[in-house]
Order: C-alpha cells, then sequence, then structure tokens
C-alpha cells in the first residue's frame, strides 16, 4: 500500500513539473512557437511523472487513487498542449 507521505511528495513533485511545463508553454507561445531544450525537458519530465503515478496507482486505496487520477488527467492535459504546439510547428515549417 502506498504511504500518505510518497502520494503527497508525488503529488508535490507532479505540481513542480506542471508549473514547469505551464511556464515553457507560456514561453513558447511568446517567442513565436520556438521549442528548446527546456521545452524538452519539461515534457520529457511530465512523461516519468505520468509512469511514477500509474504506478503509484496500483498500490494506492481508494483516496489516494482519486487523488492521483485527478494528478493524471492534469499530467495529461499538459502533456497534449506541449505535443499539439509541436505538432502546430511541424505543420508550419
Amino acid at each position: 500500500m502506498a504511504t500518505r507521505q510518497s502520494v503527497e511528495n508525488l503529488i508535490e513533485k507532479a505540481n513542480t513539473y506542471l508549473s514547469t511545463a505551464q511556464e515553457q508553454l507560456e514561453i513558447t507561445n511568446r517567442n513565436g512557437f520556438e521549442v528548446d531544450e527546456a521545452y524538452s525537458q519539461s515534457q520529457q519530465s511530465l512523461a516519468e511523472v505520468e509512469q511514477e503515478i500509474q504506478k503509484m496507482m496500483d498500490s494506492a486505496n481508494h483516496q489516494q487513487r482519486d487523488q492521483l487520477h485527478r494528478l493524471h488527467l492534469k499530467v495529461s492535459n499538459y502533456m497534449n498542449d506541449m505535443v499539439l504546439d509541436q505538432i502546430d510547428l511541424n505543420k508550419f515549417e
């Protein structure tokens, strides 16, 4: 079973990555969709934390699973936004 502290640590880590992703999306949109290393690193961090969320859900109780599911939805949403921005960039090159 997942401990409360491990779930809280994962939520805090994910929120940090989400705020970084939000910053990168804003910077990229402001700079005319120029994707740089920080943008790519932010995407990779989100993908890694999404895998951690999936693993933690396997050992979580009902309440923790609910928290992790909501977190997973946020992470997925940001990942999708970042991928769609890259597709838009490639479309116009």
